[in-house]
């Protein structure tokens, strides 16, 4: 999948790339989930340790219900993004995303991402449906996914954490 994006008066083609379980996509991912600043974000209980996410990262990418790309900028990896069909019902599921490269950030690569993870959502997977869930703190999410056409919908505790549910119909 490639997003156009115009950042800061020059245009920036995202890619998104299925993620190969690499040393690379490896080394970052414990990177930016050890960043307390990324990592404050996060609702889900990610492991920390190498090996641990090392494991995570393989049964991710090895279950048929879970789409996650590696975010690609100028020839770079900065991110990924998740889509996480539900079990039931099908025709649902969750959107999650990390801009781990904080030079990227706050730039529209989010806005571009969510907005072609949210049409193979529709087009490739069949989903009506997709939500984010988002801490309250979280402003930058919040803005993110407004400006993809997300609305608020509601609120949930996951893993006793306070969240924001939001979503958007395809």
């Amino acid at each position: 999948m490639v997003a156009t994006q115009e950042v800061r008066k020059r245009q920036t083609t995202i890619h998104l790339e299925p993620v190969q379980h690499s040393r690379e996509t490896l080394a970052k991912w414990i990177e930016w989930i050890n960043d307390p600043k990324i990592r404050q974000w996060m609702y889900s209980d990610l492991p920390q340790s190498p090996e641990d996410i090392n494991q995570w990262l393989y049964n991710a990418t090895h279950d048929p219900r879970r789409h996650y790309f590696s975010i690609i900028a100028d020839g770079n990896l900065i991110g990924f993004v998740s889509l996480r069909q539900d079990q039931k019902p099908e025709s649902t599921g969750e959107i999650g995303i990390v801009i781990g490269d904080k030079s990227y950030q706050s730039r529209g690569i989010g806005t571009a991402t969510v907005t072609a993870v949210t049409q193979f959502a529709k087009d490739v997977v069949g989903l009506t449906s997709v939500r984010a869930m988002i801490k309250p703190e979280n402003e930058k999410s919040i803005r993110l996914f407004h400006g993809a056409g997300f609305t608020q919908k509601g609120t949930a505790t996951i893993n006793d954490v306070h969240m924001l549910r939001f979503e958007k119909q395809l």
